[in-house]
Order: structure tokens, then sequence, then C-alpha cells
């Protein structure tokens, strides 16, 4: 059994739903590293080009590695008018710069997570010029849930469990590669010291609220990986019908959904 993409099928929805990053931590990237526009950006993972436009637009030299092809035919369509923008379709692992180039800087949004930790560090190490930055950033829920979110997740776990538990799971088709995305801090912190390669100059936190009606709450859990591969082993009709139950119970608490996003930043500078 082959793995699929982590995004394989979901990346229009990720598109869709997921937010982009704020303003306020693009803008803090390039104070703290006075990065200049002829100087040479590497970013790791670009998906649907989230990040990557908000660089663009600024003038940056971008080359953008995407692993996924759904991801980048999106990435593809809203760089098109940027030529300041170059994307390879690679993962990161495995990815070879045909030029003998050395980057300012790099940086990874919502995306170092997925790669080998054992290959991630050393590499960035060594395509950086002395002194260039390696710049991660990437958010997840707060954890501030009101009594009504917490009421509503609790009842939509228990739908997903029943249908789940219920319905014979198609062990058939290719496994997805699965990741949440959620880490702890000190985590990710500690293994960014601990590779020896790199030094954390700043690191800062910003939060971001959103509101999600019912079909874009649902669209956000099918853009996680981790319950796209829980979808893939169930049938239309089944998902439908537990697409139907998630809806009616966002919509019998006033139709919506309050979130909080916490988004950290960390700017590390070679050693």
């Amino acid at each position: 059994m082959t793995n699929l993409e982590p995004y394989k099928g979901i990346a229009g929805i990720y598109e869709e739903i997921r937010p982009s990053y704020p303003e306020e931590l693009i803008h803090d990237i390039i104070a703290t590293t006075n990065i200049k526009s002829d100087d040479r950006i590497l970013e790791i993972g670009a998906g649907t080009g989230k990040a990557t436009i908000q660089f663009a637009n600024k003038g940056y030299q971008i080359r953008a590695i995407e692993i996924g092809e759904d991801m980048a035919e999106i990435l593809r369509d809203k760089c098109a008018d940027y030529s300041n923008v170059t994307i390879d379709v690679a993962s990161f692992e495995e990815w070879k710069c045909n030029e003998d180039l050395k980057f300012d800087l790099i940086y990874s949004a919502q995306a170092f997570h997925w790669i080998d930790k054992n290959i991630k560090y050393k590499k960035c190490y060594e395509l950086l010029i002395d002194k260039g930055y390696l710049v991660l950033f990437w958010y997840e829920p707060t954890g501030h849930k009101s009594p009504i979110k917490i009421d509503i997740d609790d009842q939509v776990n228990r739908v997903v469990k029943k249908y789940t538990r219920n319905h014979i799971i198609n062990n058939e088709k290719s496994k997805r590669l699965e990741h949440t995305g959620v880490s702890n801090n000190d985590e990710r912190k500690t293994e960014l010291e601990e590779s020896g390669l790199f030094h954390i100059i700043r690191e800062i936190d910003y939060t971001h609220k959103i509101k999600n009606i019912s079909s874009q709450y649902l669209k956000a859990m099918k853009s996680v990986p981790a319950f796209a591969s829980i979808l893939d082993g169930l049938e239309a009709n089944i998902i439908k019908k537990m697409d139907k139950e998630i809806e009616d119970i966002i919509n019998s608490y006033g139709g919506h959904v309050d979130e909080e996003f916490h988004y950290s930043l960390y700017l590390a500078q070679k050693n």
C-alpha cells in the first residue's frame, strides 16, 4: 500500500479555509532579519502559497519548495504573475539546488514538523550564508475555549466516533501521511536548539480570532490530514450523513463557532 501526500485531494479546501499569517508577523521577520529585496529566500513547504504571496508582494526573491502536486498546482496559479517566485515540486529531504546558491533566509510556515529532523537542520545550515537566518512560524488553536465551544467540540467528537465505530473502514485505500500540526512550543524550541547549528534570537507570539459558520467548521476539520485520513476510509454516503449531523449541532448553537489561534514565530541565526 502506498502512502498519499498529506494534502492529496484537500488542497482546495486548505486554500479556501485556512487563514493567512498576520501582517505584523511578516513585518517582524523583515525588521528582525533586515532582509533586502535582492537577498535570496528559500521557503520550505510552501503549500498553497499563503506566506509565499505575503513575501512576494513585497518584492522578495523566493525559491519555494512544495512536496504535494495538488498544493503546488494552486501555488503555481497564485504565483503566475510573480517573476520573483520560483517553484520546485519535491520533498525538502530530496531537493537539490542545481545552482551553487546560498540563501540569506530560509523560512517554513506550518510545515517544518513534516520534515525529518535528522536532515532538516543540517541541510538548512549548509544552504544558508554565514549568519543567515532560519525562521519558523505556525499557528494552532489556543485552547481558550468558551463553554459553547467545549460543548460543540464534545458533541462533534462523539458523532465522528459513532460513524467511525459503526461503519466499516475501507482499509484498501492508500494511507495518507498525517500530522495534526499541533506540537508543544517547548518541544520545537528544544529540537531547534539541540541541533547545535542555530541559536534563537527572538520569539514572538500573536493571537487571532475567527468565526466559522457550520460549513466552514466542517471544511476546517477536513483541511487537517489527520481528520482527512479518517474520511478516506468512509463511504461517501456515510460522510454525507456525518456532515449533516455536525452541521445540525453547530446550527443548534447559533450557526457559528468562535476560534482563537495562537501564532508562534521563532527567528534563529546560523551559528
